[in-house]
């Protein structure tokens, strides 16, 4: 009897010392989370207190200092890369150099980057170099040569690289193109090559594709929110005999954003991101049909059949 007390002891010992372990680790994982979020907010609180600003996108982040934070120098990238899980960058037009960019390098989500405009030469490509899912790259404006173009080889997912006012020559875009023959890669216009009045060719519209037009009847069967994309155009086009209203289907909660009333006939040019939403109303705000945005420059046009 004893024994057998001994050992019931032993197995009331054991579950509790179990149950004390399974304690300890959930409250390790819970402290380990709690310290995550407070990271995160940590982080990007620091991004809107020097002018930055910070917007979620699915469970990423999209951050931007072009606008209010062209004072973000090298030391304060250090809070961008607190962050993680960022998709979408644009420090152009800021302070940073070269030596900034390493902050980049543990950004393994990162796919759109707007480095134009600042004082990023060769050496900061090589971090940039390093981003696998990279898509979109802007360098306009910025020092580098053909030294940076045989390192950007390694960026396999690259669709858009802007070279406007760099100092690489066409022998090193022709292999940079050559070795990622799907990239888009634009160089601007040369103005020192043009007349005094443009010619007939650069005055050409641009070609853009047309999107699709999607008739709906409620707000339930137009997309639920906007995806981030790349930078792109829209003309909007009106051919309906009656007035439409062009809302902008938002990120995180898909809220709606009014943009602009267009008249029949009217046409409207507009700045968007590929993967964005966009639903079109009446004016009593009927939904009527949405355009999905695509990559390149395009042309939405409401159809005539629209009430």
């Amino acid at each position: 009897m004893v024994i057998a007390a001994g050992r019931n002891g032993s197995d009331v010992c054991c579950h509790q010392l179990v149950g004390r372990a399974l304690i300890v680790a959930l409250l390790v994982l819970c402290d380990s989370s709690w310290a995550g979020a407070d990271e995160t907010a940590d982080a990007v609180a620091a991004i809107r207190k020097i002018g930055g600003t910070v917007r979620p996108v699915g469970k990423d982040w999209a951050v931007d200092f072009h606008l209010r934070g062209r004072r973000l120098t090298n030391k304060e990238l250090v809070h961008v890369a607190a962050l993680k899980n960022v998709v979408w960058l644009n420090v152009s037009r800021t302070k940073i150099t070269s030596n900034g960019l390493a902050h980049l390098k543990g950004l393994d989500k990162l796919r759109w980057l707007h480095l134009e405009m600042t004082k990023v030469g060769d050496k900061g490509i090589e971090h940039v170099a390093g981003l696998d899912n990279l898509e979109y790259l802007n360098l306009f404006g910025t020092k580098i040569t053909d030294k940076a173009l045989e390192k950007l080889t390694r960026c396999k997912k690259l669709k858009r690289l802007y070279l406007w006012q760099t100092d690489v020559t066409d022998d090193g875009v022709a292999r940079l193109q050559k070795a990622l023959a799907k990239t888009r890669i634009v160089r601007g216009v040369d103005l020192s090559k043009l007349a005094s009045s443009f010619s007939s060719e650069v005055e050409k519209p641009k070609k853009r594709v047309a999107l699709k037009w999607v008739g709906v009847t409620s707000r339930g069967e137009a997309p639920a929110k906007s995806e981030a994309g790349i930078n792109c155009e829209i003309l909007f086009e009106n051919r309906s005999k009656k007035p439409v209203k062009l809302f902008w289907i938002g990120y995180g909660n898909g809220a709606l954003k009014f943009y602009a009333r267009l008249a029949p006939g009217a046409t409207r040019k507009q700045n968007s991101y590929s993967k964005n939403a966009w639903l079109v109303t009446d004016d009593d705000d009927q939904p009527l049909g949405f355009f999905l945005v695509t990559e390149d420059d395009s042309h939405a046009v409401v159809p005539g059949a629209s009430p």
